[in-house]
């Protein structure tokens, strides 16, 4: 009996074991609306590389460095280093990955959608920082009436812009203003466009949006709205930078910094200089790929791979105290 009791028990504990893994595996899951029912075999593997550098080619901002980075594809998967792709979703995460690390774009991702989901570039978020209050974090006075405003990301909803207008009438009083961006991810550069009239006048130009051939797509200018204009002259702003501080962020950083209304004060930024969009590749694989890129109307700059380096480095964790301190020093002077 005592050992029958001990092999039911090791059953018992076989059988949860089996179900733990098939839980910790969803791309297995016999869910018919996935993507993943069945695994992919050689001859759709090697189908799904050639039509994923068929978009490439045809779409990506860079087209110079298509070819190269295909070939180094072709190699791996030659070598046999793809063997452990056993999905579609296999084949966004680690194809995805090496076209992101090869070509030293990190906008560029592989991912899968259901049948007649609609797919969009711009990224969802867990609740948390980047969802709360539009991703504005925090808003208060420092000594020496320093105004401090930080958020997280230039979000994309169109209810941010209210959010912008009370962070920026709460300050109004303010004779200076700290910008924290150290843990700014991106976003938006409608609100980017937003947020600079607050700073520059209308009509001032911002940025050009460039295609593949160096040809202009659209310009930028400062646009008309109903926020104050206590920043426009005069004003001093301190920026604080991380290497974490991406994309629409440095689109930002480089207008402020280009036409001398900001000092930055960190690290060099993330080097995200692209505008994205997104190509289907199959119905049931997108790419998430850089289409196109803005360039700085007063410099003429683009950031991409190189980053914006700040007016006065220091560590991305020291910035704040630097920057009161300068906050400080010149409203004494004042």
């Amino acid at each position: 009996m005592k050992n029958l009791l001990i092999t039911k028990l090791i059953l018992a504990a076989i059988l949860a074991s089996s179900l733990l893994m098939l839980s910790l595996h969803p791309a297995y899951s016999a869910d018919e609306s996935s993507p993943s029912i069945h695994p992919l075999s050689k001859s759709e593997l090697n189908s799904l590389i050639h039509d994923t550098f068929n978009v490439m080619k045809k779409h990506y901002i860079e087209p110079s460095v298509v070819a190269n980075t295909e070939q180094f594809i072709l190699e791996k998967l030659k070598q046999g280093q793809y063997a452990s792709i056993h999905t579609i979703e296999d084949f966004a995460n680690l194809i995805g990955r090496d076209i992101r690390h090869i070509t030293g774009d990190s906008h560029l991702s592989l991912f899968t959608v259901n049948d007649n989901e609609q797919i969009t570039h711009i990224l969802s978020h867990k609740t948390g920082k980047l969802t709360y209050n539009h991703a504005f974090e925090e808003i208060r006075y420092l000594d020496g009436n320093i105004g401090y405003l930080k958020f997280n990301k230039f979000h994309p909803d169109e209810k941010a812009r209210e959010t912008v207008d009370a962070a920026f009438n709460f300050l109004k009083k303010s004779d200076g203003m700290i910008i924290d961006l150290r843990d700014t991810v991106g976003g938006s550069p409608y609100l980017v466009q937003y947020i600079l009239g607050y700073f520059f006048p209308v009509k001032t130009p911002l940025w050009e949006v460039l295609d593949r051939s160096d040809k202009s797509l659209d310009s930028i200018q400062v646009i008309e709205h109903s926020g104050h204009k206590r920043f426009h002259s005069d004003y001093p702003i301190w920026i604080l930078t991380s290497h974490d501080s991406a994309s629409a962020t440095e689109l930002f950083l480089g207008v402020m910094q280009a036409n001398g209304k900001a000092t930055l004060v960190g690290e060099v930024t993330s080097g995200a200089g692209f505008y994205v969009g997104v190509k289907k590749i199959t119905p049931e694989l997108v790419f998430r790929i850089s289409l196109s890129k803005p360039v700085i109307s007063a410099n003429q700059q683009n950031w991409e791979k190189k980053g914006i380096t700040a007016d006065i480095q220091v560590k991305a964790m020291d910035a704040l105290n630097y920057a009161r301190r300068l906050a400080f020093e010149s409203s004494t002077i004042r």
